[in-house]
């Protein structure tokens, strides 16, 4: 099997060229485990189970009951990303998603299309020959005759639509799914989990081409080509601002 690119270089790209190249150097990136941290953790797992309460009418109790389970599992699950997490830290994090519980509750209702069909899998391990991408969706659900992947944010939400990495990202997973499943994708789902609403992308022919670009740009990195840093790379809480400095500065001796 040839060298295969993951759809999570895609996305590391997007925020910085310069963090997929240190990445891919053997470098690990490593998120420190802040209370903002395990809040996207929790808030991922429980959207996982949003479909199981969004047509019920306890379905604050039903959230309220699996987000306590969730507290209880949640060190099993990423027992690596959580080792230094201590349980009032943690007790803090599952409070602050509770407080969320009430607007989530309100919005399920309105996507009732998404929930109401059950997940396929979830976060199949997909790859593709032709592409050579490789990657995990968070869920692929079957929307009609449709298999269409799915992904879980736990960060902002925009304002209308979603964000770009978003959709490219999307549009990485829906190919592989073709791939796979020897299906056309037209597709896919954004589920937003602190507000409790999913977005539906139509997967487009110019994105799915920037998707190519992208990878063949990570091909260069991966044999060695430091990228430049873009201006607006997010240098202020990346793991890899020293050594990013240091390479350059030794860079530019050359140049």
């Amino acid at each position: 099997m040839q060298c295969m690119i993951r759809v999570s270089d895609l996305t590391l790209y997007l925020k910085c060229p310069r963090t997929c190249y240190f990445t891919n150097r053997g470098h690990n990136l490593i998120k420190d485990a802040t209370p903002q941290y395990l809040e996207r953790i929790i808030f991922k797992e429980l959207a996982l189970v949003y479909g199981s309460a969004f047509n019920r009418e306890d379905r604050l109790t039903i959230l309220s009951d699996d987000l306590n389970r969730i507290s209880n599992e949640i060190r099993i699950i990423y027992r690596a990303e959580l080792a230094g997490i201590d349980d009032d830290t943690l007790a803090g994090s599952v409070s602050n998603v509770r407080s969320c519980l009430g607007d989530i509750c309100s919005n399920l209702p309105s996507n009732d299309n998404f929930y109401a069909s059950e997940p396929v899998e979830i976060e199949p391990l997909l790859h593709s020959e032709k592409s050579g991408l490789a990657g995990s969706p968070d869920k692929l659900v079957k929307i009609g005759d449709m298999l269409t992947p799915s992904i879980i944010k736990t960060g902002s939400m925009p304002e209308n639509g979603v964000w770009q990495s978003d959709r490219l990202q999307l549009t990485a997973y829906a190919m592989l799914v073709e791939e796979k499943y020897n299906t056309v994708v037209e597709h896919g789902f954004v589920e937003y989990a602190r507000w409790g609403k999913v977005r539906e992308i139509t997967i487009k022919r110019h994105e799915r081409r920037k998707v190519l670009q992208i990878r063949d740009k990570i091909k260069k990195i991966q044999n060695g080509s430091m990228p430049e840093r873009p201006e607006d790379a997010p240098c202020e809480y990346c793991g890899f601002k020293g050594m990013c400095e240091v390479k350059s500065t030794l860079a530019s001796r050359f140049f």
